[in-house]
C-alpha cells in the first residue's frame, strides 16, 4: 500500500492521502486502521487527500470505505483534490443516507483543518 495514513497531535486530525489507485483489498483494512489510529482521540474527523489518487476499484470499493467511515463514527470528512465525478458521487452519497459524516470539498489542506477545526465550535 503506497497510501500514507497518519494522525496529527498538534490538530487532533486524521489524514489519509491516496497514491495512485484505490483497491477493494485496501478498503477492507480501513476500518481496523481508524479504529487504532483513533483510539481514545478526542476528535474523529479526517482530511482525505486525493490530490495524488487515481481512480477507486469499483463502486464495491467506495462502499466499502464509506461503511468504515460510518463504522468508525467518523463525524466530519474534508476531502482535498476531489475531481468533479468523485465531488458528484460523494454528494450522492450524502443525500441517500450512505455517508453519515459531515463532508465538504476543499482546495487545500489549511483551508480543510480550518473547516473541520470549526465544525468542533458547532458542537
Amino acid at each position: 500500500m503506497t497510501h500514507k495514513f497518519w494522525y496529527d497531535d498538534k490538530t487532533d486530525v486524521y489524514h489519509q492521502q491516496i497514491i495512485g489507485d484505490f483497491f477493494t483489498e485496501e478498503a477492507l483494512g480501513l476500518g481496523q486502521i481508524y479504529e487504532k489510529a483513533l483510539q481514545g482521540k478526542p476528535f474523529r474527523q479526517i482530511i482525505v487527500d486525493l490530490t495524488q489518487g487515481t481512480k477507486m476499484e469499483s463502486r464495491e470499493t467506495r462502499t466499502i470505505a464509506n461503511k468504515a467511515l460510518d463504522d468508525a463514527s467518523i463525524t466530519d470528512v474534508a476531502y482535498i483534490g476531489v475531481t468533479s465525478a468523485t465531488r458528484m458521487i460523494v454528494k450522492v452519497l450524502m443525500k441517500l443516507g450512505n455517508l453519515k459524516a459531515k463532508s465538504d470539498f476543499f482546495k487545500t489542506e489549511q483551508e480543510a483543518l480550518t473547516w473541520l477545526i470549526n465544525r468542533r465550535k458547532q458542537k
